[in-house]
């Protein structure tokens, strides 16, 4: 009788544990595939919730509360972090109002990359989607967005968010892409300033990220400013005119393995190993098997440069290079990715800008060289 007992405890015991891990397993299983649900509808969307308030800088709060508006109004709802935060802490915004793409955010329907709804007496707070029309393609995603795309020159849905934006209010705030600075955006000259972000405000993406304030008025780019975080930097002007262009008159091609001239185009993550110029043999890669066409971040180049005069050529290249850093506050470099591990943002040396600092270096070693070779002569006719 015992033995029957134990059997059937056992029996039980087994049962419990299939039924168990059977239940355990789908929920398992369906929450793996709702988490894939949730992070394909977020890469579709766009949809990077903010946290915090490192966004909220004082010189964006001023712009707020100077608008003179009551309502905040977030087209881009999302879960409605920048609307609660401005009710919270600016004193004039008294109401707010949302819309969303997102039926399931609870917000009234809009689709605000088409149009957005005017409102009186409202300011846009706003984190806008942004993903490119190319990581669009890539990640298979692009059927949804290609009709935004279609009606458009931009190559982000952010642009398109902005100029919708602009179109619906006067007064503007809105976190998007650092690279935004240096886009080809059709309406900066409607901004009143761009807050540089260095700490991340998402707890989802590193993207490095400004804050823009556009108040409906044409303006010059020295009525611009732009800040790290808090602290005014320059102007849209000054930042501008930091800029250098190529001539394209000096030969020189780019990933190239038989080049002797070595780029690292971006800043590691370490501070000691920052974008620069060098003889291959210096900077620390696979140059053989890693050079491609389509290599962006690490380059050889060929150019024509005497070996004995190569040496001063990569130092004029990097004096060049640092020079343009501090002129422009690092700005004209796009960022890459997060920030160093001292909390300064990495940066991308582009190959428009790496062309136009070989060509200045060219030209003042090739000048050097020159005056040298005359200073010479002339001291030998004597």
């Amino acid at each position: 009788m015992q033995y029957l007992i134990k059997r059937r405890c056992f029996v039980l015991c087994l049962f419990g544990i299939a039924l168990y891990s059977s239940v355990f397993g789908f929920r398992k299983s369906s929450m793996k595939n709702l988490s894939a649900e949730n992070a394909k509808k977020k890469r579709t969307l766009g949809q990077f919730f903010t946290k915090g308030d490192c966004w909220l800088r004082p010189q964006v709060k001023q712009f707020i509360s100077e608008s003179g508006a009551h309502i905040a109004y977030d087209p881009f709802a999302g879960d409605g972090c920048l609307l609660r935060k401005a009710l919270e802490d600016i004193a004039t915004i008294k109401q707010i109002r949302g819309l969303d793409i997102d039926k399931t955010l609870g917000w009234e329907w809009n689709d605000s990359l088409e149009s957005i709804p005017h409102i009186n007496d409202a300011i846009i707070i706003t984190n806008p989607p942004y993903i490119s029309n190319y990581s669009a393609r890539r990640k298979r995603i692009n059927e949804s967005l290609e009709k935004y795309f279609r009606k458009t020159d931009y190559d982000d849905v952010y642009m398109i968010a902005l100029d919708r934006m602009i179109e619906a209010q006067d007064n503007v705030v809105a976190i998007i892409p650092e690279t935004f600075i240096n886009s080809s955006y059709k309406q900066k000259s409607k901004l009143r300033s761009i807050s540089i972000l260095e700490e991340n405000p998402f707890n989802d993406t590193d993207t490095p990220v400004v804050v823009v304030c556009f108040d409906g008025r044409e303006k010059d780019f020295k009525d611009i400013v732009i800040y790290k975080d808090s602290n005014y930097v320059c102007t849209l002007k000054d930042l501008e005119e930091s800029r250098i262009k190529p001539m394209g008159n000096i030969d020189m091609r780019f990933n190239d393995k038989n080049g002797w001239l070595a780029v690292r185009c971006v800043d590691s993550t370490n501070p000691n190993d920052m974008l620069r110029f060098g003889f291959k043999e210096d900077i620390d890669y696979d140059w053989e098997g890693g050079i491609k066409v389509s290599s962006r971040l690490l380059t050889l180049i060929d150019i024509d440069v005497p070996k004995e005069k190569r040496k001063c050529f990569i130092a004029q290249c990097n004096k060049i290079l640092n020079d343009i850093r501090l002129k422009s506050h690092d700005l004209i470099l796009s960022p890459f990715k997060g920030n160093m591990k001292n909390g300064v943002r990495r940066r991308r040396l582009d190959f428009y800008t790496c062309r136009a600092i070989i060509e200045q270096a060219y030209k003042i070693v090739e000048k050097k060289t020159t005056t040298k070779y005359k200073q010479k002569s002339l001291w030998e006719s004597l």
